[in-house]
């Protein structure tokens, strides 16, 4: 599964990144003009939303929007 978190801070972009690193979670991150992306992969649903809630929590951010999972035939 590919999550991608999009930040216009680059305080939070460089936060994200390095909490990511900590918990061994593979990542790429991406920088366009005024938006800060990173794209990370190989987390199943329960292990992307677990991430997701203890991110949230840890940065105190909200859930902005979550894109539905699209099943794959």
């Amino acid at each position: 599964m590919t999550t991608t978190i999009h930040t216009s801070s680059k305080i939070y972009f460089n936060r994200i990144q390095k909490y990511l690193a900590n918990k061994r979670v593979f990542f790429t991150p991406s920088i366009n003009i005024e938006d800060f992306v990173i794209t990370f992969f190989d987390l199943n649903e329960v292990e992307t939303t677990a991430l997701i809630s203890k991110m949230t929590r840890h940065f105190h951010l909200i859930n902005k929007q979550q894109e539905p999972i699209v099943l794959v035939a």
